[in-house]
């Protein structure tokens, strides 16, 4: 937020404070999740953070009685929008992993449903309306979410960690394209990202001591 960076320490079975560090590296402490775990971290187009919460413990199963919940901060951190149910008061969340928000200001979310990180992409918008839920196609099997990025015309660019593939999807929620990434000779992705330019940047990591690299992907036209 204003060109300094927010974290948290994700990997952590506490509660993790958020932090912000200023290009001069100084660090401060900007919000206490308020004996909460933070699960996702963004900020979207008006610069008001967006963040996936859930209840300390055990990540699963998800009761009735678990907190699973995105709350949205203006740049004060005070007075946060709070998304948990739908307009039936059913559950909208069970893990929370990954957000993003396009140019009508709907939510994007990773929801996992396993420890074997499986899930779906929810679309929902900030009177906690669902919009869609997609779960990739069935000839796929088990369907990973794991990152996901927004294109200037709001099609959704999405990572499949499980079966190292790119879904491509409109804005509700219908596939557009399905690109595998080991014909592309790029293997275990977990990261993606839209550059300045309109670049596709995804993040592997290394195996067997082997250095990460970011790979450049020139996105089809029609997709932009």
């Amino acid at each position: 937020m204003n060109d300094e960076v927010i974290y948290t320490n994700k990997s952590s079975d506490k509660e993790s404070p958020l932090r912000m560090i200023s290009y001069s590296d100084k660090i401060r402490t900007v919000m206490d999740p308020n004996h909460m775990q933070i699960t996702a971290l963004h900020v979207n187009i008006y610069n008001e953070l967006v963040i996936g919460l859930r209840q300390q413990g055990p990540a699963f199963p998800v009761s009735d009685l678990s907190v699973r919940r995105i709350a949205i901060f203006g740049s004060d951190y005070r007075g946060p929008i709070n998304l948990e149910t739908d307009t039936k008061g059913r559950k909208l969340f069970s893990y929370p992993s990954f957000i993003r928000t396009d140019s009508e200001n709907v939510l994007y979310v990773a929801d996992l449903d396993t420890l074997d990180f499986t899930g779906r992409l929810l679309a929902v918008n900030r009177t906690e309306r669902l919009k869609f839920a997609y779960s990739g196609p069935p000839s796929l099997g088990v369907f990973c979410p794991h990152s996901f990025a927004i294109t200037p015309i709001d099609n959704i660019i999405l990572l499949d960690n499980l079966n190292n593939s790119l879904h491509v999807l409109n804005p509700n929620g219908i596939l557009l394209a399905l690109q595998s990434l080991v014909k592309l000779n790029i293997g275990i992705a977990s990261a993606l990202c839209i550059d300045n330019v309109g670049h596709l940047l995804i993040g592997c990591r290394g195996m067997d001591g082997q250095t990460g690299k970011i790979y450049v992907v020139k996105i089809a036209d029609r997709f932009m």
